[in-house]
């Protein structure tokens, strides 16, 4: 009931906007420890309301083709910072406060925010996943069978800048920067055959309650403003 009620409140405060502007652009996404992603269409939009001459807040709706992305929340013994999680797609909606610094032809954001993200299709780099726990266990060769769930939500905090630079008098260019700081909640669990000096034979499980995919990274994204 709760994510329902923020969903309802976004869209209500999307739609509402149209009387002020509209904001096309591309956005380009560089996950901490993970592969380039990028907009599926490839077009990210947002609508920015004017609060006041300093302060506008912009919601926005994006879909992302995530490349890859690295997980955290395991034990110590175990190297997560490697891309586990992907290629999946992922919608986004972001909710962007900004302090506006304006001047005549230029304007400069200071933004700060949130984001909540729709991941479906997620899978795990299975070679990689394997990887991590044959060396976190010395095991020569290892092959598993997973259990994970393939959608789900994770939210986080977005801050950055945007410089924008006035092209015509109803149009006006941007470049901007944002960090996203984020992550999900992805268990895995499983069992396991694997060799420890190309001998021995073990079989067994593991289970991973805490794993989490980590939604992190620098976005760079270019585009325009209508007004």
């Amino acid at each position: 009931m709760k994510k329902l009620k923020l969903i309802v409140i976004f869209l209500f405060l999307l739609f509402s906007a149209q009387v002020y502007s509209q904001s096309v652009g591309f956005s380009y996404f560089f996950p901490k420890n993970g592969y380039f992603s990028n907009p599926v269409a490839p077009v990210n939009f947002s609508l920015p309301v004017k609060m006041s001459d300093f302060f506008q807040i912009s919601p926005g709706i994006g879909l992302y083709h995530i490349g890859g992305m690295s997980m955290f929340g395991f034990s110590e013994e175990y190297n997560s910072e490697r891309a586990l999680v992907g290629p999946f797609q992922s919608m986004e909606l972001t909710l962007l406060p900004a302090v506006v610094l304006s001047f005549k032809q230029v304007k400069f954001d200071i933004l700060g925010g949130v984001f909540g993200f729709w991941g479906f299709n997620q899978k795990i780099i299975k070679s990689e996943f394997n990887s991590m726990l044959a060396e976190a266990h010395s095991f020569s060769s290892f092959d598993s069978n997973l259990n994970y769930k393939k959608n789900g939500f994770g939210w986080g905090y977005i801050f950055g800048t945007k410089l924008s630079f006035k092209v015509t008098k109803s149009a006006w260019g941007y470049i901007g920067a944002n960090y996203y700081i984020g992550s999900q909640l992805f268990k895995v669990d499983g069992s396991y055959v694997a060799t420890k000096s190309n001998t021995i034979i073990e079989s067994g499980s593991f289970s991973f309650n805490n794993s989490k995919i980590l939604y992190q990274g620098l976005q760079i994204s270019v585009g325009a403003v209508l007004k």
